[in-house]
């Protein structure tokens, strides 16, 4: 019997080896590729969410589109935002202005717990934190929110995006009475009842001494949660009615002190409105009216006059005539009428009354371009007329 020659028998024996080695390291290659991919998916998934990407849709929460992107996040991150630019040409002024850049993070820790945030640039070099807070997601009757907070009251306060009203600048009336944007630093509960949602809020209240109310109405008692004095806290109830026919019906209500320790008294404050939207085919109303009284005004809070009382309202009604087309463009020519008086308890014509007429232009859902001339008519004789043009972004 013949034997195989030593040499050769090791020689053939390597040479399998190595085949079955090379295609062992081959398929092991192949498969660590294939684990790789799988971890670089669930990475991105689980740190950035299919929210980052996702487009804007409509508002959650309360709050308007963009801002609300982390609730539709399964879990991580997400990123929104928008900007405004608005040219102004009045009696006291012609300017241009990048108005507003925001950026929206807000991060999803699990199906209960979420983040959000709002950071604001304004005007290029001002730089504020409009909201930061933790929510606790229980179910569609109750969730809380623990942190830097929205004002629940009114229309613009919480929807204050630029393609979530048509003028070029927010309205006069919420501006000053309200006053967007108002955010303090507190604890609230929110959720839906049936076709009712309501929101209660416990925040640190205004600070008198900054208050001027017959030249900026409510808006120099605004803390902005900035050090905030807290020894006044405020409670804040707020109502809505969501009809299935594009009705839109409400209310809010704010009671609290704003003396924050002063010597000079407690400035009982009660700021309260109504509010209401009507949508249907290419037709768009809306209305707001608020009222705020701070007791005790012209006894040595900050700068204001012996005013205690101020209050307004406006009217919106605009038509989108591409409506009937087959386009997400929309061009809405519009009429706003707008009363309020920051000086009611002075003797003297004090009502300060404005008509626009503007139009509103969206390419897309995203982007909007806004035009209005607004007659501006002053009971001290300060008449005006203005004109504005603005471009807004959200994303």
């Amino acid at each position: 019997m013949k034997l195989t020659s030593p040499v050769l028998a090791t020689t053939s024996a390597f040479l399998l080896t190595s085949a079955v080695t090379a295609q062992s390291a081959e398929e092991r290659i192949a498969d660590l590729e294939r684990q790789v991919q799988t971890l670089d998916q669930e990475l991105e998934s689980m740190q950035f969410g299919d929210s980052l990407f996702a487009p804007v849709t409509i508002g959650q929460a309360g709050l308007a589109p963009a801002a609300s992107k982390v609730y539709s996040a399964d879990q991580g991150l997400a990123i929104g935002g928008y900007g405004e630019m608005l040219y102004t040409n009045s009696d006291s002024k012609t300017q241009a202005d990048l108005y507003r850049a925001i950026m929206y993070l807000g991060y999803r820790f699990n199906e209960n717990w979420l983040f959000n945030s709002e950071i604001e640039w304004e005007h290029v070099n001002e730089t504020y934190v409009e909201f930061a807070y933790l929510e606790y997601q229980h179910s569609d009757a109750l969730n809380l929110r623990f942190g830097h907070l929205l004002t629940p009251m009114g229309i613009i306060n919480q929807l204050h995006e630029p393609t979530t009203f048509l003028s070029p600048n927010r309205p006069s009336v919420e501006r000053y009475i309200l006053p967007t944007t108002w955010h303090e630093n507190g604890v609230a509960a929110y959720g839906n009842l049936g076709a009712f949602e309501y929101n209660v809020t416990l925040m640190n209240g205004f600070d008198a001494e900054g208050f001027d109310l017959a030249d900026d109405g409510m808006r120099g008692g605004r803390q902005k949660g900035s050090k905030a004095e807290a020894e006044d806290l405020a409670t804040i109830v707020r109502l809505d009615w969501m009809g299935d026919n594009g009705m839109w019906l409400g209310g809010s209500l704010y009671l609290g002190d704003s003396g924050q320790g002063s010597d000079v008294g407690s400035f009982s404050t009660t700021v309260m409105e109504l509010h209401a939207q009507y949508e249907v085919g290419g037709f768009i109303g809306r209305a707001v009216w608020a009222s705020a009284e701070v007791d005790g005004a012209g006894d040595g809070a900050g700068a204001t006059t012996d005013n205690e009382n101020i209050s307004g309202y406006y009217v919106d009604l605009g038509y989108d005539l591409f409506a009937d087309g087959n386009t997400d463009a929309s061009l809405t020519p519009y009429l706003r009428y707008s009363a309020y008086d920051l000086d009611e308890d002075n003797s003297s014509d004090s009502e300060v009354t404005r008509t626009m007429l503007g139009v509103a232009y969206q390419p897309m859902p995203s982007i909007i371009f806004k035009a209005a001339f607004t007659q501006e008519d002053a009971g001290n004789g300060d008449d005006d007329d203005i004109i504005e043009l603005a471009t807004g972004y959200v994303f």
